[in-house]
Formats: C-alpha cells, sequence, structure tokens
C-alpha cells in the first residue's frame, strides 16, 4: 500500500488487505466512495447543488443500517428468481441486437451500450423510446468521477443532466412506496443506470476480446473477464479513526482507493493467465466483497454469458487493430472495439 498524489489516497493493491477493509465497513467508510475530488467540491457548494451531487451517494456510498435499508429496497430487482426471469427478454434482445449490425460495426457503441441500456431500462420499467435518454444521464457522472480536475464546465454539464433525471424519474413509480426518501429513491435509480450500463458494456466488450470458439465453459470466462479485465478498477474508503493497514499508518479521514484490479491479480493469490476452470476460492473482487457485494453480479453474469453464447453461435470476427482503453480512473473497458458480427447458422 502507498499514497498516491494523483488521487489523494492511499492505493491499496493487495488482495488480503482488500479483504480487509472491505470487511470492516465501521473502520473503512464508504461515504466518499466517489473520491476525495469530489468530496472537496461537495463542501464549496451551496445546498441545491450540493443535493444534485449526493445523488451519486446512494447504495455504494451508505454505510450501516442506512446501506441495509437501501439494498433490502433494490434487491427486489435483483432476487435470483427476477433475473431469472429477465433470461428470455435478455437473449432476444442480444440476439436482435446481433441480426440488426451491418456486416462491420463498433462492438462498443453498436451493441453493447444499446443491449445494456435495454436490459437496465427494462429494469426500471422504461420505455424504450426514452432509452437514449440514458446516455446523458450516464456521460456526465463518468466525466465527473473519470480522476481529472473536476472543470466548471464538467459540473455544469453535471447538473444539467441530474435536473433531467430528477424531472424524469420524478414521474416514475420505481421503487416508490417503501421505506426510502425521494432523494435516497432517484440516487438507487441513478446508480442503478450507472452501474447498469457503463460497468456492463465493458464487461461484454471485454468477454468480446476472450472469447474462443473452443472453450465452452462460458460461466468461467465470465468470471475470468470480470477478475482480469475489471469493469469497474475500484471505489474509495475513507477511515473513520486513525489505523494500520498493510504495515502504514492511516489517520483518522483519509482516503484509501482500494484498487480491486491489482487485487485480482495479486501474485500471493491468483496467476495471470486466463482460465475459465480456475477454482472458485479464493473469490476474485471483481464485484466487490463483504456488505458491498455487487447487487447485480447475477444480472451482469447472466447478460455476459447469454450474449457470449449468441456470439459463439454465429462466425464472428474481431477487426485486428490496436485496442483503444478508455481513459477512467474507476471505469475500464475499451472505448472502440470493430468486429464482424457473422450471422446465425440457417
Amino acid at each position: 500500500m502507498e499514497f498516491d498524489p494523483r488521487i489523494n489516497a492511499q492505493r491499496v493493491t493487495a488482495y488480503a488487505d482488500l479483504r480487509a477493509v472491505l470487511a470492516d465497513p465501521v473502520t473503512f467508510s464508504s461515504r466518499n466512495m466517489a473520491g476525495p475530488q469530489v468530496a472537496a467540491v461537495a463542501a464549496l457548494l451551496p445546498p441545491e447543488q450540493r443535493r444534485l451531487l449526493e445523488l451519486m451517494s446512494s447504495l455504494n456510498a451508505a454505510d450501516g443500517t442506512r446501506h441495509a435499508r437501501i439494498r433490502a429496497a433494490a434487491n427486489q430487482k435483483f432476487t435470483p428468481s427476477a433475473v431469472r426471469q429477465m433470461a428470455d427478454a435478455i437473449r432476444l434482445r442480444a440476439r436482435t441486437l446481433l441480426d440488426e449490425l451491418p456486416e462491420e460495426a463498433d462492438f462498443v457503441s453498436e451493441f453493447a451500450a444499446p443491449f445494456a441500456l435495454g436490459v437496465v431500462g427494462d429494469l426500471l420499467g422504461v420505455p424504450s423510446a426514452d432509452f437514449p435518454l440514458f446516455r446523458e444521464f450516464v456521460a456526465p457522472v463518468l466525466e465527473l468521477t473519470s480522476g481529472e480536475e473536476v472543470s466548471e464546465r464538467v459540473l455544469g454539464s453535471y447538473f444539467a443532466a441530474m435536473n433531467e433525471f430528477c424531472a424524469y424519474f420524478g414521474r416514475s413509480n420505481t421503487f416508490k412506496g417503501g421505506q426510502l426518501s425521494e432523494q435516497e429513491r432517484l440516487s438507487l435509480c441513478l446508480a442503478i443506470v450507472v452501474a447498469g450500463t457503463d460497468s456492463t458494456t465493458n464487461l461484454l466488450s471485454s468477454t468480446l476480446l476472450r472469447l474462443d470458439a473452443r472453450e465452452r465453459r462460458l460461466g468461467g470466462v465470465v468470471e475470468e473477464v470480470v477478475r482480469l479485465d475489471a469493469p469497474f478498477i475500484g471505489f474509495f474508503r475513507t477511515a473513520t479513526c486513525p489505523v494500520t493497514m498493510g504495515g502504514v499508518k492511516v489517520a483518522e479521514g483519509e482516503h484509501l482507493f482500494l484498487d480491486y484490479a491489482a487485487g485480482n491479480r495479486d501474485p500471493r493469490v491468483f496467476t495471470e493467465d486466463f482460465d475459465p476452470g480456475r477454482p472458485s476460492v479464493p473469490n476474485h473482487l471483481g464485484f466487490g466483497y463483504g456488505s458491498h457485494y455487487c447487487l447485480g453480479a447475477q444480472l451482469a453474469r447472466l447478460e455476459g454469458r447469454i450474449v457470449a453464447e449468441e456470439l459463439l453461435d454465429r462466425s464472428f470476427e474481431v477487426v485486428e487493430q490496436p485496442v483503444r482503453y478508455r481513459r477512467h480512473l474507476i471505469s475500464h473497458g475499451p472505448a472502440e472495439l470493430r468486429f464482424r458480427p457473422g450471422r446465425r447458422p440457417a
């Protein structure tokens, strides 16, 4: 573990240390999950703008009983039976989108992103005509959390998008009627929209690069993609008291960046090879660990497996070229990925 001045945080990279932090949400709070830079900006804002910025402080940024209450409300959409019931619609969406692609396309923007948008839209009961709005909601959030300087332009784009987001989901009945405040309800909707679109797009794009027609252990393929290609690189935590972690003294209020991507390659635990038959223990950290384990993990696994099956059912081909990855502190995936989808057998 060492201090990274670029993000003003201790970067935690060892698998054992990451598990220890994630297992102790009392000592390591999630309240500044988006990072010290965003927290510093929030402290300077007037109340209404601070409220909009705090829309990012939902499930991933809550602690204790508040986290448990929000998660209980969200869980209704992600129970094993609810996810299983989505399988046929997800497969139809994947197959239809692939069939409609031209002979050569960008997998990221023309398949993975609209596919992920559609699945999340269905989950939240959004009409298909409104799916394009999600891009306008997600892009400013990603720009704000990119790790780059938070400029007036970035903040302005975010506030404009969040005003539209609140107006749109203010009319929605999603998660209404429970124990959530309106702010918590809107924050939960935003968390699902961002995670369910951006991370799934990254997961599917990285899966395409790893697919091998000879490999049919597709559940293992998805797990290894999440482990080695980290759709989300990591998140921040804040120490609530002085503590020593990894031999380093951490002061109260100091920030830690939990680098899941590094932990999932820790040579004391894993090897670097891509192995779909890898034993499930110890578990990778691609979906987190402990009370903040990814709510949508089972849905992401289902989407990844179905898309892999549909791709392998046709003679797809990745166009050889250097893969350019997006520059982002947290989100990781190809920015563009040219491929030829091929066609399903008659």
